[in-house]
């Protein structure tokens, strides 16, 4: 069985043993709900847990670029540039959005996870309100793929988007209560379901519509070896992965596809946005990879600076919040992964459940 994005990132035997732990106090409490569960924690093994989900995040974010980069490889044909950008908006009563771009090199793409390169680049940065400069604050972050010259199939950029590095500590909770299961079966909730998953997602931009529907149909054909293989060059020394066996596999396999750009009118979103999107399994990793049209995608744009995504997010943390009422533990154990997430270690306790910090 695939399992989900986030936690496909977490190799390491520390951080298997800490989730197996807090789910077994979790089955523990709820097997017995009126007697008190206590999970104890060494500063020692917070420490090392801490330090391992970031280098797993990182890892996770690497396998992003490094599929990232192949499939610029294959479908941008010549050299292609490397730019972080940075959307938010800026200090006032009005939304006013910004976008700062700049380029990057590869080395600096995979030494730090994507939102502390998008935060790094607005420490540079000040904005002055009324007599004061005040700080930037980050919306939201990407990767662009941009091609020297022009693709002759059509493919204008590339983008790579972690939609799992913020708040992790709620992450890692729905991982636990195994929040997708729970929403849909929650008749009150059940609307919300698409607020809960979040995954490594790749952009595709293409000129037009039919491009879309050609450069969908070359990624389900694109294989791992011969001519393909080749192509990957200098990347192979990035730490690339295996191209698998010799018989000609495909490059990943596709677990599902919505077409949200030939559908009908009845299916299309509501909101203008256009695109097929699918989930694929690249060396046991899922992806989700858009084809999108180039208008489109700069009306996407627009909106993820301005209330679209402020709104996105608040919808997702009402969800949360409704859970954490309906189930007192789900709150309870989003308070202790904050905790650990935070960095601050203070014991603290809620109705037949404690964390003591040893």
């Amino acid at each position: 069985m695939l399992q989900s994005p986030l936690l496909m990132v977490m190799h390491e035997p520390v951080l298997h043993q800490f989730i197996s732990y807090l789910a077994e106090k979790k089955a523990e409490q709820e097997a017995n709900p009126d007697s008190p569960v206590a999970i104890e924690l060494s500063r020692e093994h917070m420490a090392q847990v801490r330090d391992s989900f970031r280098q797993n995040i990182l890892d996770g974010e690497r396998n992003l670029h490094l599929l990232s980069h192949l499939l610029s490889i294959l479908l941008l044909e010549e050299d292609f540039e490397l730019h972080s950008n940075v959307i938010g908006v800026l200090p006032g009563d009005e939304d006013r959005p910004f976008l700062i771009r700049e380029r990057i090199t590869q080395d600096m793409l995979f030494s730090v996870t994507d939102i502390d390169l998008g935060n790094h680049m607005l420490d540079n940065f000040r904005y002055r309100k009324s007599v004061e400069w005040v700080p930037l604050h980050l919306s939201a972050n990407f990767i662009e793929y941009l091609p020297v010259v022009r693709a002759p199939n059509g493919v204008n950029r590339l983008t790579s988007r972690v939609k799992a590095e913020e708040e992790l500590w709620n992450k890692v909770t729905d991982e636990i209560f195994v929040l997708d299961e729970l929403v849909s079966r929650d008749k009150q909730l059940r609307h919300y379901s698409k607020y809960v998953k979040d995954i490594f997602g790749i952009k595709i931009v293409c000129e037009d519509e039919a491009k879309c529907l050609a450069v969908h149909e070359q990624l389900k054909e694109m294989t791992v070896i011969g001519a393909d293989w080749e192509k990957l060059g200098a990347l192979q020394g990035v730490g690339i992965l295996s191209n698998g066996s010799a018989n000609g596999d495909r490059l990943f396999d596709f677990v599902e596809t919505k077409d949200y750009l030939t559908c009908s009118a009845e299916e299309m979103k509501k909101t203008g946005w256009k695109a097929i999107k699918s989930v694929v399994q690249w060396h046991d990793r899922l992806f989700e990879i858009q084809v999108q049209p180039l208008n489109n995608y700069y009306l996407e744009l627009d909106h993820m600076s301005g209330p679209s995504h402020s709104s996105f997010k608040l919808k997702r943390d009402r969800l949360r919040d409704q859970v954490a009422e309906r189930v007192p533990l789900y709150g309870f154990y989003r308070d202790l992964l904050k905790m650990l997430f935070m960095g601050s270690d203070v014991s603290f306790e809620c109705a037949n459940a404690s964390v003591v910090i040893t």
